[in-house]
């Protein structure tokens, strides 16, 4: 089964930028968390084959002469996936990708910025499924680039935070509202909406407990009660002590009806519930002396 990150990567793979501006936006933020340079070349490293193939073609749309491949490394023993190498060699043209790697510049326009999360989500993302906790988060190898990364979400009120997990740095969310706000800018719509069903399911969830255990508890309440009261009843009867017409007529009623709560006894009394608490507080007192 597949994981809902990668659920998420599919749908995003989908949608194709509008303007030159964002192909280039979304090609920046792949390569600056997920590529390499390696002498005259840019190594972007991937396990998904689909993004490898989104990669290579906003290069192919971008700079339609550049020399670039496709490499796929055989997992060895500690790897459990393939890897997929997309190698971009150094010419006039990509000349600039080297330059925007190095830079840290977020795009200004909503456009591109949509497409540049979408880029850091897709190269180095991940999301947790909405029916067990709300975690959203981007790797880098860089302490430099998830720094930018978090100052630059941050400008756009997305609170994300960053912390150091082994050899990588990881900038966060783990809060319903703001994971939507992210997953509404990258366009991805499916997931969003499956966030917001979890959401409902679980406060459905939450109330149906809610009700159940305060229903459990009132029963309880109304057990104890009973259990008190038949208490009472038996002690003045022991001790063949005389009531009048009231309270023998209440005695009776719980004597024939030992699991009912006071409101339904009531009823049958045609009394409220407070006077006959009022009765069986009389009972109690009687017993107790």
């Amino acid at each position: 089964m597949p994981s809902f990150s990668y659920e998420v990567k599919e749908e995003l793979l989908q949608i194709k930028n509008v303007n030159d501006c964002c192909n280039i936006a979304q090609l920046n933020a792949m390569l600056k968390v997920g590529g390499v340079i390696n002498g005259n070349r840019i190594d972007f490293i991937t396990v998904h084959a689909a993004i490898a193939r989104k990669v290579l073609k906003l290069i192919k749309i971008i700079y339609s002469d550049v020399k670039a491949e496709v490499a796929v490394v055989r997992h060895k023993k500690f790897w459990t996936r393939n890897r997929y190498v997309v190698r971009i060699f150094l010419d006039a043209q990509t000349e600039f990708l080297f330059k925007s790697m190095k830079n840290n510049k977020f795009p200004r326009s909503d456009c591109c910025k949509s497409s540049y999360l979408r880029g850091l989500f897709l190269a180095a993302g991940s999301v947790s499924r909405p029916e067990s906790h709300y975690h959203f988060e981007i790797f880098t190898f860089s302490k430099s680039i998830a720094a930018f990364i978090e100052k630059n979400l941050q400008k756009i009120d997305i609170p994300v935070k960053s912390f150091e997990r082994r050899d990588r740095f990881v900038v966060y969310l783990q809060d319903y509202e703001s994971i939507c706000d992210v997953l509404y800018l990258i366009n991805a719509e499916n997931a969003l909406e499956r966030f917001e069903i979890a959401k409902n399911l679980k406060e459905v969830r939450i109330n149906v407990n809610r009700i159940t255990n305060c229903d459990n508890a009132n029963l309880q309440k109304a057990v104890d009660a009973a259990q008190r009261q038949l208490s009472d009843i038996k002690i003045i009867q022991e001790r063949g002590l005389t009531l009048d017409s009231v309270l023998t007529e209440t005695v009776l009623a719980r004597l024939q009806n030992p699991s009912s709560t006071i409101p339904e006894l009531a009823e049958k009394l045609f009394v409220s519930p407070s006077c006959l608490k009022h009765r069986f507080k009389k009972i109690h007192d009687l017993a107790n002396s």
